[in-house]
């Protein structure tokens, strides 16, 4: 990895890549504004897995100026991620699975990965959210009680070799959906408050901000909540001079958005910002508009 990833200050363009209920692969969506996303492929996947579990859910992009890498959750209760890297987000290579909870006894899960460039320390760091436990993996995954998740992070500079994961952040609570940003000499986390219950009347189930001088943290204590209830899957970038927040209403099937000037103050913008039909947890990434060019023309 010779350089960091172009910074989200100088994004002319923005891919989001999500999943569909329907199909558990790489979709991408694209805009140059960062508020209208419209559907590559015809609103097909992209990208498929082949390898675990057959799953690509929660796809996640990094640039790291080199080539663009893919991660993604190989199912409900893999101890491994998925990764896959292409120069262009049109050809990639073959998913492969990444161990970074093999050696961890008891792992449950690992959800959501996703990374960001620690400038300070001149790795990529990879976060998840894991649940250890001594006991076994429930049936059923909508069996809440058995998991108790904090995020987990591990670092690479080549993402062939990973260091030994940790815990990267412990609110003392159940947390998932971990996402981090850079921008003007500060980090920028968002994360999931994963207490309560998948209902539209839930406590929790609601997205808090950390922010953080250096790339390691510590990113508590956390704030008070920034979004509604109950949303997953937040997502961070920079368009139009704002934080922008985009956010998955998983039990009533539509996208959420909110803004802020300075990462503190936000302000819903639902209608501010319109994405396909059907997105599921996606993620922004902001790259040269000569990328999403080439995506419209090939895709």
């Amino acid at each position: 990895m010779s350089r960091a990833a172009p910074s989200a200050t100088a994004a002319e363009a923005y891919v989001l890549s999500y999943f569909r209920t329907e199909s558990e692969a790489l979709h991408l969506a694209v805009s140059d504004d960062g508020r209208e996303f419209a559907a590559l492929n015809g609103g097909d996947a992209v990208l498929e897995s082949d390898v675990g579990a057959e799953s690509i859910r929660d796809p996640f992009l990094y640039d790291d100026g080199e080539r663009f890498h893919l991660l993604g959750t190989d199912g409900w209760h893999s101890d491994h991620v998925v990764h896959a890297a292409s120069p262009d987000l049109i050809e990639w290579s073959d998913p492969e699975r990444v161990p970074v909870m093999a050696d961890v006894d008891g792992t449950l899960n690992t959800w959501a990965p996703e990374c960001y460039y620690d400038e300070e320390a001149g790795v990529a760091r990879l976060l998840w959210s894991s649940t250890v436990t001594d006991g076994d993996p429930p049936d059923d995954p909508a069996e809440q009680e058995a998991y108790d998740h904090r995020i987990w992070a591990c670092e690479t500079d080549d993402f062939e070799s990973f260091s030994d994961p940790e815990v990267f952040l412990d609110p003392g609570h159940n947390v998932i959906d971990a996402t981090v940003a850079h921008h003007d000499g500060a980090y920028l986390l968002a994360v999931k408050d994963e207490r309560g219950a998948n209902s539209v009347d839930t406590d929790h189930k609601d997205v808090s901000l950390g922010r953080a001088e250096t790339g390691d943290g510590p990113f508590t204590p956390l704030s008070d909540p920034v979004t509604p209830a109950p949303v997953e899957g937040p997502t961070l970038y920079r368009a139009g001079g704002e934080w922008w927040m985009l956010y998955d209403h998983f039990i009533e099937g539509h996208y959420g958005a909110s803004r802020s000037p300075d990462g503190e103050n936000w302000e819903r913008a639902d209608d501010a910002v319109s994405v396909p039909e059907g997105v599921r947890h996606g993620s922004v990434l902001g790259v040269e508009r000569g990328v999403v060019e080439g995506l419209r023309d090939a895709l």
